[in-house]
């Protein structure tokens, strides 16, 4: 089957998009990437039989046998994912203004996994169960400013590793990227007093949810939320895309109590300086520890301002949650059937470059306005899915305003039949 003129338009814009990625690609290797990658980007599907089908001659069993040969070999041949956060990396933001979120997912298999390499047992929070799977870890800038997270760090581990050690080579690579510069924010989960005290150490700006309320922080033996029950809250307004928010805030400075060894009498114990801020919106409360230079909230003004940094940083990062149920069911990760771990990497490394791809560089692409253009002449076509139908209705409901051209519509013309007379 012929390719359609919009599958021509961005073919060409993927292949801009590649060569910034992988210039060093080899001929073979190129031609086995732009087709694996457009059909992870437009055929919504990650299973090789999916990927191979338009390399097939005919419809015959023996040649889909060597269409899947064939991609399955591309996949254990080539490194696709050695370049891909390098690249990444280059698209951090060396600003304080920034907020980079850092979370943890996993691709799960409900299947049991048997026959893959290297996966293990873990938790699937999306399910609620305990399934085999591997882990993965992503930083992604997010805020206001961007209308989806964009990753600048994605890692999939080789089973169920240690989070720790994959969080702090997320952290360090991003944080070597910035300059240092930037504010980090994590979910609960992420509050050991450890990584606290890293983090105050190294002068890294940052937030994380508490997760052990009954933390003695202030000294008094209650539970976090006890003492500030006492300070009078202050307003803010935190930007969204659908606009301002208005929330409560209040804080008080913590100390958190880091021993570098719990088993021993006389452990180092060092005292982490935070400020513990309580953010309410519709009368729901949430705790935060915002980690900084203790300069920078020396004086109350200060405190505000760090305060009401640590609730917009939390609230922007709702945005990487989104991008990861994005890039799971748009891209269909988790339905990925390989059997070595080089090929679920290449194959993640893809799901991940095609997010970026639709959420970024398409929208600034040349070719974009002709993209727009052949699905507006096709509308009827794309709203007889009705997928994507429910779809655009959903993206213009959550709009507070949309475009609206006024006018009559025009009149179909019809022959005067006296005319017609006249010409015979």
């Amino acid at each position: 089957m012929a390719d359609n003129i919009l599958k021509k338009q961005l073919d060409c814009i993927s292949e801009d998009f590649l060569r910034g990625i992988y210039a060093e690609a080899t001929k073979p290797m190129w031609g086995a990437l732009t087709h694996m990658f457009g059909r992870v980007t437009t055929g919504k599907s990650t299973l090789v039989t999916d990927i191979a089908r338009p390399l097939r001659a005919d419809s015959s069993r023996a040649e889909a046998k060597r269409a899947e040969e064939k991609v399955s070999g591309w996949l254990g041949r080539w490194d696709l994912s050695s370049p891909v956060n390098p690249w990444l990396l280059k698209r951090a933001e060396a600003s304080d203004d920034e907020t980079y979120a850092v979370d943890f997912s996993d691709i799960s298999k409900e299947f049991g996994g048997e026959g893959m390499e290297g996966m293990a047992k873990g938790w699937d929070g999306s399910r609620g169960v305990t399934a085999m799977g591997h882990d993965f870890i992503c930083v992604s800038l997010v805020g206001a400013r961007w209308r989806e997270a964009q990753p600048v760090y994605a890692r999939l581990a080789k089973g169920r590793r240690s989070k720790g050690e994959l969080h702090g080579e997320a952290l360090n690579a991003v944080m070597e990227a910035t300059g240092g510069l930037g504010w980090t924010v994590e979910d609960r989960g992420m509050d050991s007093a450890e990584h606290l005290h890293d983090m105050k150490s190294k002068r890294r700006k940052g937030v994380v949810r508490v997760n052990d309320m009954r933390r003695d922080v202030f000294g008094d033996g209650l539970s976090i939320d006890k003492p500030l029950a006492s300070i009078q809250f202050r307003k803010a307004h935190l930007h969204t895309h659908r606009g301002d928010r208005r929330v409560e805030i209040r804080w008080k400075r913590g100390t958190v109590q880091c021993c570098d060894n719990p088993k021993k009498k006389d452990a180092l114990v060092e005292n982490v300086g935070v400020l513990v801020v309580e953010s309410r919106f519709d009368g729901k409360s949430i705790w935060l520890y915002a980690v900084c230079p203790d300069e920078a909230y020396a004086t109350e003004d200060d405190a505000f301002r760090v305060a009401v940094r640590a609730a917009q940083a939390y609230c922007d990062r709702w945005q990487i949650e989104t991008s990861f149920q994005t890039v799971k069911q748009e891209f269909a990760l988790e339905k990925a059937r390989v059997r070595t771990f080089r090929r679920l990497e290449n194959i993640f490394s893809l799901c991940v470059l095609a997010y970026v791809f639709a959420t970024d560089f398409l929208r600034k692409a040349k070719g974009f306005k002709k993209v727009l253009k052949h699905l507006s002449d096709n509308l009827e076509a794309v709203s007889a899915k009705t997928h994507a139908l429910l779809a655009g209705i959903r993206a213009l409901v959550d709009v507070e305003k949309i475009r609206f051209i006024s006018g009559r519509p025009r009149k179909a013309f019809r022959e005067n039949p006296l005319q017609m007379v006249l010409n015979l």
